[in-house]
């Protein structure tokens, strides 16, 4: 069966809100309209959004249901991201290595609404990894 990649819908915007606060993930002023999901049989298995700032799009709120990892679900989703994106991409995570094989390189210059997001899940989500930020611009601008 083929996944299908589509915005999320209001029945699933509930369930994508479960699995945010499950999954200890960024639920701070969620639309659905920013959404994508992935689905088989309208059986949600991923989900992830774009939220677009003045001059950047940050990947953010991505998730992949547990027994669905390692499907490669959660590198279609950041594929389709990527597309929905406008501006240029960067992100927030504790797993670069993961985001350096879809073509993310770890930045030390960002944009100012990145560097609140690294603050933000430093002081308010609870991980024991690092934060770090990544773009997918080989050269990015300084924003």
């Amino acid at each position: 069966m083929i996944p299908q990649i589509e915005v999320c819908s209001a029945t699933n915007f509930i369930e994508v809100q479960n699995y945010i606060r499950q999954f200890e993930l960024d639920d701070r002023n969620i639309h659905k309209e920013e959404f994508l999901t992935l689905s088989i049989n309208s059986k949600l298995l991923a989900f992830g959004r774009i939220r677009e700032h003045q001059n950047v799009s940050e990947m953010c709120t991505l998730g992949v249901i547990e027994q669905e990892r390692t499907k490669g679900f959660g590198k279609a989703l950041v594929s389709a991201l990527i597309q929905k994106a406008t501006q240029p991409i960067y992100l927030v995570c504790v797993i670069p290595t993961y985001f350096e094989s879809l073509g993310f390189y770890i930045c030390e210059e960002y944009p100012d609404v990145i560097r609140d997001k690294i603050n933000y899940c430093s002081d308010s989500l609870c991980v024991q990894e690092k934060y770090v930020a990544m773009t997918n611009q080989k050269n990015p601008l300084s924003i």
